[in-house]
Formats: structure tokens, sequence, C-alpha cells
């Protein structure tokens, strides 16, 4: 019996930057000197009866606020208006151009921005052009030997990032792992024409100042080697936020294009692996549902502003320093000045409106579901939502519809490490992490409102 059919269509297109364009991902300023690998935007199209969905992916660390109103004003010039609500992932690769929302906007590039809002829209074009009936099958696996919790319990008791590598004194991770990878596939015609792989990892393995889609990219290139095929692959970043690759078990670095390569194929590996298990869902209905959350800032009390202009004062002669992440856990004189300063701009920018996030959910069938969460989830929140969901394969994809920063788990507040703390974009209320969860089970879970959905589609058009 042949496999349920919808329509699919993918879109792409590269958005490499000019040289000297400032790079994300660290606390140090950095420029880009060249190309390592490309960058790009992809997108992902699902049409089943009168609803048409899917999500677009983008190379960048983050989707800021700003670039959402680019691309979203981009499309309804270009009259996609069906594509406004498409959920807006990035891959957080950390060396791409910094799109601004979190920690430092001096060195962001709005020609930068303008120019990813018209390549998004060529690539959704390009979606659009190539919808054609196809089948989707999913497969997963526990095997994810490439990620690590980054927070560990150390002797004193405290919890530290990065603690570094063979470090006496740590006792343990604090956490656990998202050891799922999940691949969903599309069939054209008995053949694999993209996949989607959902996996648990941060993605930071490049390191220097060339661009580079980090171990995403080496991922897809990989396994178009071993398919034979330049088919998309889109890697969706499941909840990362307390995890990394960096094995502490052994002092090798593990920061280089070299590491990127290693862990890109290897996860090409395992990917490739499941296409053996796939197995054809069925998508219909396809629903898209979305629910725009309120996220507070955080209450910042006049002894900890104290603290924190005693401690910039202490430093003024610290000058910036080098903010590595074995600095940033050994709390030196540089690293306590900036998060001092974070603190203290972070209380003047927070407002008693907070801020405002989408989160979305496509759901096929009773088969299929992908999560779209904003900001950095810590992996728990993920593992939560899958384990109350009602689909054989549910996928979270975190990074979406804008950046709220680290959303750690309410027991880590009083624990330590540094994605606790308070910077300008970022730091959620701290109970984050159960709106996240309630609302994501809810939004698969619950009837979809169509008569809601047509309005607010409406409402998109007019603006």
């Amino acid at each position: 019996m042949p496999a349920p059919v919808c329509r699919v269509g993918f879109g792409r297109a590269v958005i490499n930057p000019k040289p000297g364009v400032s790079l994300a991902g660290y606390f140090n300023p950095r420029f880009n000197t060249g190309v390592l690998d490309d960058l790009c935007v992809r997108v992902m199209l699902i049409e089943s009866g009168s609803v048409t969905t899917g999500f677009i992916s983008l190379d960048l660390i983050l989707v800021s606020e700003q670039l959402m109103d680019a691309i979203r004003a981009a499309l309804r010039r270009a009259a996609l208006f069906f594509c406004e609500e498409l959920p807006l992932a990035a891959t957080h690769t950390h060396t791409a151009p910094d799109v601004g929302g979190i920690i430092n906007e001096q060195h962001v590039d709005a020609a930068y921005r303008s120019f990813v809002a018209g390549r998004v829209v060529e690539a959704c074009q390009a979606a659009v052009a190539d919808l054609y009936p196809a089948e989707i099958l999913a497969a997963s696996v526990e095997n994810n030997p490439f990620a690590f919790n980054r927070r560990y319990w150390m002797k004193d008791g405290s919890v530290v990032t990065n603690p570094g590598k063979r470090n006496p004194d740590i006792v343990k991770p604090e956490g656990p792992v998202d050891r799922e990878i999940q691949v969903v596939a599309v069939k054209r015609k008995g053949q694999i024409a993209g996949l989607v792989a959902n996996i648990t990892n941060h993605t930071d393995t490049t390191g220097g100042d060339q661009v580079s889609a980090d171990w995403p990219g080496h991922l897809e290139r990989r396994v178009q080697e071993l398919i034979g095929a330049p088919i998309p692959v889109i890697s969706l970043i499941a909840p990362s936020g307390n995890i990394n690759h960096f094995d502490v078990s052994h002092s090798g670095g593990q920061t280089s294009p070299e590491e990127a390569r290693r862990i890109g194929e290897g996860y090409a590996g395992i990917v490739a692996g499941l296409l053996k298990d796939l197995k054809p869902i069925q998508p219909d209905p396809v629903l898209f549902d979305l629910e725009t959350v309120n996220i507070p800032f955080r209450k910042i009390t006049e002894a900890q502003l104290a603290e924190a202009r005693a401690v910039v004062a202490q430093a003024a002669q610290a000058g910036q320093g080098d903010l590595t992440s074995e600095d940033l856990a050994k709390g030196n004189l540089a690293v306590k000045k900036f998060f001092a300063e974070q603190l203290i701009e972070y209380a003047k920018r927070a407002t008693p409106q907070g801020r405002d996030f989408d989160l979305a959910a496509i759901r096929l069938g009773q088969d299929l579901a992908i999560v779209f969460l904003p900001g950095e989830p810590f992996t728990e929140i993920g593992m939560a939502i899958k384990k109350a969901s009602p689909f054989r394969h549910t996928l979270v994809s975190s990074l979406s519809n804008g950046e709220c920063g680290y959303v750690p788990m309410k027991e880590c507040f009083a624990r330590g490490g540094y994605e606790i703390l308070p910077v300008v974009g970022g730091g959620p209320a701290e109970d984050t992490c159960d709106v996240f969860i309630k609302v994501g089970r809810e939004l698969l879970t619950r009837p979809v409102d169509e008569k809601a959905v047509r309005e607010r589609q409406k409402r998109r058009a007019k603006r």
C-alpha cells in the first residue's frame, strides 16, 4: 500500500556576508575575514488541502526581533502572506554575522539584515515553485555521542559552566542530555528529496574569524555524499542551552574547523544510518498552531545593582579581557565587570510589559509534530515536551521566532553558571521553563481554531 501523499517544496539561498562584518557568538568582537563554507537559508513547505505551512531555517546564531521584522516585511512586499507565519529557526552557528538581539548591538550591520530578508524571499519563492507530491517518513535513534551537559557540579557544591578540561574539582554533570536524534525524510517517486534532522547540541565547534555553518554544514554535505544526491538537509537544533560538544574527560582541543568536520560527519553517519529505518507517516490533517506568550523581565533589586556598580568601579582598570569559556568559569575581573555592566544595562531596559514571543507547532496527522521555541531552552524542556506528546515523532526546535536568552530550569538559578545571569536581550523570568513546557504541550493537543487562524492571517496581510 503506498504511503500517504501531500505536497512538499524546498528552497535554498546563500547568505554569506561581506568581509569586515562583525561575527556573533563570543563575548569579544570578531570581524569576518572570509568564507570557510557557505551560510544558507533553507525553506521547507508542506501543503495538504487548504493548508500550507512549513518553516524557515537560517545559518545564524539567532533570529533577532529586528531580523524577524525585516523578513516579514519583505515577505509582505512579495505577497507571500502565508509565509509570514512560518517559524524562523536559527542553526545557532557561532561563526555567522551578528544580527542583534543579545548582549552587544554596536557592531550589527543593518544592511546585512536587509540582505538576508531578500534571500529569504527568494528561498520561499523557490519552495513554492518546488511544491510536488511527496511521501513523508520518519525515524529516530537514541544515539548522540557528541553532546555533553556543560554544567557541572563542583566539589564546593556550586555548578559551573565549562569548568575546563580535566578539572579535578568536577564531580558530575548537573543534568541529562537528550540523546534522541530524529530524522524526517521527504520522498518523491521513491527517491529521497530532502531530510530534516533534529539534534541536541550547541553549534560552536569551528571558532576563528571566517564564516561557517559549523557542524550542520558538514552534516549536510556528508549526507549528500553518502546518498549521492545534492538534497537539502536541514538541521533543527533541539533545546541545547546547557549542552555542548566539550568532553572534559580529555585535555584535547575541541574548537577548530577539523572538529566541526568530525562532529558534522559523525552526525551524518547516524542520520544516513537511520534511512533504512524510515517509516511512512500519515500527514492528514496538516495543522499549524501558534500562541503568543509574554515573558516578563526578571526583577533586579537595588542590592544587586549596588553590587554590580561596585564591581564595575573595582574593575575600572581591568579592560575588556579575553572572555573565553574558561575565563567565564574562573570568574576573572574582566568577566565580573562584563556581567556587572550587563546587569546594570538589563535593569535599565526592563519594562513592566515584558516581551512577546511566538511559540508554534506543525502537526501532521497523529504521527509527526514539530514544536518551535524561542531562545536557548535547557535540554530538559525539550525532553518534557516530547514525553507528554501524543505523536509518534515529536521534534522540538529551539532558537525560533526570536531570542529571549537562556531558559534554565527553575532550580538552576540558585546553583551558578553563566546561563542564569541577566544580559541585554536575554534574562527571561525564572519560571519561563514551566511556560514553555505547558504551552508546548498545549500546542500538540488542543483543537486548532481555524477561524482564529484566518483572522490572524488577515491581520498580517493588511499590515
